[in-house]
């Protein structure tokens, strides 16, 4: 693949102290490509996430990231890889006694030799686009939950990434909010060719966009195709997400047999 960002090649993860796994997983993502991953609570998105950041390494298989084998990869290039990736999460992971702006400028106080006046600089045209500027000074306990959301995304943006995991971001927000939220952030993804992932229960928010798409089910691959096969994919699983029916193949909890 041209441009290639992410591969994963058959890849399997699980311990013994967590059930959620993931089996045999494969895909590829190139620069400006994006994939939704969906399925019910236990079903192994939140491991994907984790092993594209190398928390952990899987027990079998390959990942590759720019080309470059997670599993060789040393301590101090681990890091520069996960500085190159934007990572956000549902509850956002913001530093509760830094301000809306330190904790913007704090991924590039760390990582680089940016002076002050260009740091203030840098994160003063992403909290004007994410119309954040009355809240410059706030601390996250003053910030509404779409504010807590727009100050990790610009904290994951500012960096520059090359890709963009967006964890579960979406799923507890005022619609009016996410919707806004969407249109800005794929308008910055398109405009840098951005590699993302996203992952949600509800992947009919982005049914209108270019988007790949994979339903897990514990651990496994039981749909993979286009977020437009949605609603048209012959397949009992889909068939049962979409319409968030309890009785099916998928079992409403984890973990139940």
């Amino acid at each position: 693949m041209p441009d290639e960002i992410l591969r994963f090649e058959n890849v399997w993860y699980g311990n013994d102290v967590v059930q959620d796994h993931v089996d045999n997983i494969s895909f590829a993502l190139g620069k400006g490509e994006g994939l939704v991953l969906s399925g019910p609570e236990g079903s192994g998105k939140n491991q994907i996430m984790g092993l594209i950041m190398a928390k952990y390494l899987p027990r079998s298989g390959q990942i590759y990231y720019e080309g470059a084998n997670l599993r060789l990869q040393q301590d101090e290039e681990i890091e520069r890889l996960r500085f190159s990736i934007g990572y956000v999460t549902q509850t956002a992971g913001l530093i509760n006694n830094l301000s809306v702006m330190e904790n913007i400028i704090l991924p590039l106080r760390y990582h680089t030799d940016m002076k002050d006046d260009a740091l203030f600089a840098a994160a003063e045209f992403w909290i004007d686009r994410y119309e954040l500027r009355h809240k410059i000074k706030a601390r996250p306990v003053a910030l509404s939950d779409s504010e807590n959301i727009r100050t990790a995304l610009i904290r994951a943006l500012i960096v520059e990434p090359r890709l963009l995991l967006l964890d579960m971001v979406f799923d507890g927000l005022c619609p009016l909010a996410s919707r806004r939220i969407l249109e800005l952030v794929f308008e910055d993804i398109k405009a840098r060719q951005i590699a993302h992932i996203i992952s949600t229960y509800y992947p009919r928010v982005f049914e209108s966009r270019q988007l790949k798409f994979m339903l897990l089910y514990r651990g496994e691959v039981v749909f993979d195709g286009q977020i437009a096969d949605l609603n048209t994919a012959d397949n009992v699983f889909l068939a049962q997400y979409r319409n968030f029916a309890t009785k099916g193949a998928m079992q409403a909890f984890n973990g139940a047999v």
